[in-house]
C-alpha cells in the first residue's frame, strides 16, 4: 500500500471539489442503490434484494397469516449516477457534479479497472459539447497547478478531433462511406488482420478495429478529446445537427488513460425509449441478465432540455498526476486484497 499516494488522492479529490465549489456548481449525493440500473449492454451491474418490512410504510395486498411479514425487492449498486443526475436537471438544477464510488461487474482486473471505483460527473444546462471539453481541460490543468505536478503528458497543448478524422489520420480510411455498410467494415477489418466472425455487428467490427489501430494511439503524446461517434455508440446523446448518423458524444485521453466518456444530452424520450429497447434486445440476444425500462427516467427526460455531462475517472486521474502505474496503487485495499483470500 502506498501511502503518500493515498494522501495525494485524498488532496486531488478535494482540489477538484474546490474548483466546482468556486464555479457554482452543487454537489448531489445520488443513490448508489437502486431498483433499475442502467441498460448499457456492455456494462454489468451488481445485483442484491432489498428487504422491506410489512410493518413499514408500504401498504401491502392482504395476505394469509402463514406468510412473512416482509418482502424482497430487487436492487442494483449503479454503475453511474447518470439518471439520477438528469432527473435532476428536469426538476430544475442548473449545474451539478457527484463525486461518488460506482459498481461494475465482470470487469478486467488489469491495472486500470476496479470493480468499485470512484467517478466524478458533472451536468451543465444551457451548454455545449465544447464547453463541455473546454470545462474538462480547464478542471484537469486548475487541479494539476494546485497539485504542483505537471506530468510531461499534460505540458502539450490539447488536441480535439473527430472520430471521422482519426479513422483518415491513423488508417487514411474515410468512415462516413462505410456507416451503413457492414460488408465494407468487415473487408476493413480483415485487412487490418482483425478476427470476424459470421455474427459480428457492424459495432463489433468498429470496436475491434478501434480498440487495436486507434485507441493505443490517442493521448500518447498530447492530451486529446475524441468527438463526434458514430450514433450507434452514443446511447444517451444527440444525434448530431448536421449529420444524424452521427451522436454528440466526447472522449478525453491523456497519457494512455481514457479518463472521461460525455454527451450532448439526449432529452427526446421516445428517441431514447427506442434506443433502450435496442439495448435491452442486444442483452437479452447475448444471454444477459434483463429488466425493465425506467419509465420516471424517460418522464423526465423532455423536461431537462439542453445540456451537457460527462463522468470522470477519478482513480486513473490519481494515477496520472501520481505516475502510478496501477489502479492498486491508489486506491485503499486493491480488488485482489478485498477479495482473494490469498496474501
Amino acid at each position: 500500500m502506498n501511502l503518500q499516494n493515498l494522501r495525494s488522492r485524498s488532496h486531488i479529490i478535494k482540489l477538484i471539489r474546490a474548483w466546482f465549489d468556486e464555479r457554482g456548481y452543487a454537489e448531489m449525493h445520488t443513490p448508489r442503490l437502486v431498483g433499475l440500473p442502467g441498460q448499457e449492454p456492455h456494462l454489468e451491474p451488481f445485483w442484491t434484494e432489498v428487504t422491506v418490512s410489512e410493518a413499514g410504510s408500504l401498504k401491502l395486498e392482504a395476505r394469509d397469516d402463514n406468510q412473512s411479514s416482509s418482502f424482497q425487492l430487487p436492487a442494483s449498486l449503479i454503475t453511474s449516477p447518470e439518471y439520477a443526475m438528469k432527473r435532476l436537471l428536469a426538476e430544475g438544477m442548473e449545474k451539478i457534479y457527484d463525486l461518488g464510488p460506482c459498481f461494475r461487474n465482470n470487469e478486467p482486473w488489469d491495472g486500470t479497472h476496479d470493480p468499485e471505483f470512484l467517478m466524478l460527473e458533472w451536468y451543465r444546462k444551457g451548454a455545449t459539447l465544447s464547453d463541455l471539453m473546454d470545462d474538462t481541460e480547464d478542471m484537469v490543468m486548475s487541479v494539476a497547478r494546485e497539485f504542483r505536478i505537471s506530468p510531461s503528458s499534460l505540458t502539450r497543448s490539447w488536441r480535439r478531433i473527430t472520430v471521422e478524422q482519426a479513422f483518415r489520420e491513423y488508417l487514411n480510411v474515410e468512415l462516413t462511406p462505410l456507416l451503413d455498410d457492414l460488408e465494407g467494415m468487415k473487408k476493413l477489418a480483415i485487412s487490418l488482420d482483425q478476427t470476424v466472425d459470421d455474427n459480428d455487428s457492424w459495432d463489433d467490427i468498429f470496436f475491434k478495429i478501434f480498440l487495436s489501430h486507434i485507441e493505443p494511439k490517442l493521448g500518447a503524446e498530447q492530451p486529446t478529446f475524441l468527438h463526434r461517434y458514430p450514433a450507434s455508440m452514443a446511447a444517451l446523446a444527440r444525434r448530431s445537427a448536421d449529420d444524424p448518423r452521427y451522436a454528440d458524444r466526447v472522449e478525453l485521453y491523456i497519457g494512455g488513460l481514457e479518463l472521461a466518456n460525455g454527451f450532448a444530452e439526449l432529452a427526446d424520450a421516445d428517441e431514447q425509449r427506442k434506443r433502450f429497447e435496442e439495448e435491452r434486445a442486444l442483452r437479452q440476444a447475448q444471454g444477459k441478465k434483463i429488466w425493465p425500462i425506467d419509465e420516471k427516467f424517460l418522464e423526465a427526460l423532455p423536461k431537462m432540455g439542453n445540456a451537457v455531462g460527462i463522468a470522470f475517472g477519478v482513480d486513473r486521474f490519481v494515477m496520472l498526476l501520481t505516475g502510478a502505474k496501477s489502479i492498486n496503487d491508489v486506491v485503499p485495499f486493491s480488488a485482489k486484497e478485498r477479495f482473494l483470500r490469498v496474501s
